[in-house]
């Protein structure tokens, strides 16, 4: 069961979702607040397994979160609330250390069910999300006819510095429009896998925002 720590922008949504998560099977509220900096002593005093947060609080924003939390000794996994997945922050803060995110529709459905996949180190990627991270890994997609074939997940050539072909060709079908349950089928693998490989490109994406900065 995955303790998580909550950070909402507002009163209201924070006591909404407070009364959700409570009630809720599956996971653990272990604290929530407004403001990132009364609640950093607090998140490193309960190491909870996720922190989820909007992209914006009072007092800090989403990339600020996943940096701090980035020099925490153990670090919770990050992941980030917003109405709308065409927000131009949600790239950016994936790619500054959030390792997923939840679409919220204001009645809380599938909050819990996005907390546990998460916990089970799985995410989902929306096209326009995987088109900007095939920009950022600075590469082109794959041939579509390729990118289908049952042996597209078994290439681990490399496509770029830190990504092989696989993820790749995953990335192509994702910036396509493609399903998580087409993707399955094509590739016959069980679609919590797809979304095990989804989190890793994420994992990825943390690793060459690292190098940009050194560099």
């Amino acid at each position: 069961m995955p303790s998580v720590f909550l950070l909402r922008l507002s009163e209201t949504a924070l006591q909404r979702t407070q009364r959700l998560l409570s009630e809720a099977k599956g996971v653990q509220l272990v604290g929530s607040g407004q403001s990132l900096d009364d609640a950093l002593p607090a998140i490193v005093r309960l190491s909870p397994d996720i922190v989820a947060t909007d992209l914006l609080l009072v007092d800090s924003h989403a990339m600020r979160v996943a940096h701090e939390l980035g020099r925490l000794p153990v670090r919770p996994q990050l992941l980030l609330l917003t109405p709308t997945s065409d927000d131009l922050q949600l790239f950016a803060a994936l790619s500054a250390g959030a390792n997923a995110y939840h679409v919220e529709h204001g009645d809380g459905t599938g909050l819990v069910e996005a907390l546990t996949r998460l916990h089970d180190r799985r995410a989902m990627l929306n096209p326009q999300l995987a088109r900007q991270a095939l920009a950022a890994f600075g590469i082109e997609r794959s041939p579509l006819v390729t990118a289908r074939q049952p042996a597209a997940p078994l290439d681990v050539s490399p496509a770029g510095r830190q990504i092989e072909q696989a993820s790749r060709h995953l990335l192509t079908l994702l910036s396509q429009g493609l399903l998580l349950a087409e993707i399955a089928t094509l590739w016959r693998l069980e679609a919590a896998e797809i979304e095990r490989r989804i989190w890793r490109l994420v994992r990825l994406l943390h690793v060459r925002s690292r190098e940009l900065q050194i560099a």
